[in-house]
């Protein structure tokens, strides 16, 4: 009488077990679950360094045009307007990434500009979850005009004042 031997199954999927490996096929259903959730989220980070690149250029563009015309002291607030006007289409000439922007100049004793943009979401699905279409930009900054005269002669003043002990 001759006694069989049982034969082990070898199949693929228990070698695989065995390794500690997951049987195949596994790794296409977790690809198509997670790769989109990736991509998503690194869109998200790309489209967030732009708005907050932009946010920071704009401000630096008002503060420099702002700056530029309150040192331009003219009894004619019309050439520190037009200076401040110049020092902005120069300064934001196709220089931001994603945001569509305007901006205003006030003179009134003071220089004032106001800029303003926003950058566009990224996807419709979060613009329809969150009810907001764009992500908002206003920044607003002044500065006194000084006639640069009577500046540096209150500085002067100043320092050759007598100090009180």
């Amino acid at each position: 009488m001759k006694v069989k031997k049982k034969e082990k199954n070898t199949g693929i999927g228990k070698k695989r077990r065995l390794l500690g490996q997951s049987p195949a096929g596994y790794m296409t259903v977790e690809a198509t679950l997670i790769m989109p959730i990736v991509l998503y989220v690194c869109i998200f980070i790309i489209y967030s360094g732009f708005f907050l690149y932009d946010r920071c250029v704009m401000k630096l563009d008002a503060y420099r045009a702002v700056l530029r015309a309150s040192s331009i002291y003219r009894q004619d607030s019309q050439a520190v307007y037009n200076t401040a006007w110049d020092m902005m289409e120069t300064l934001t000439a196709e220089k931001y990434i994603a945001a569509e922007y305007q901006y205003e100049i006030a003179v009134q004793g003071k220089v004032q500009v106001k800029i303003c943009g926003q950058v566009e979401m990224p996807f419709r699905g979060i613009e329809e979850m969150t009810g907001v279409s764009a992500w908002s930009i206003e920044e607003t900054v002044e500065s006194k005009c000084l006639n640069p005269v009577l500046f540096i002669r209150t500085c002067r003043r100043l320092i050759e004042a007598p100090e009180e002990e």
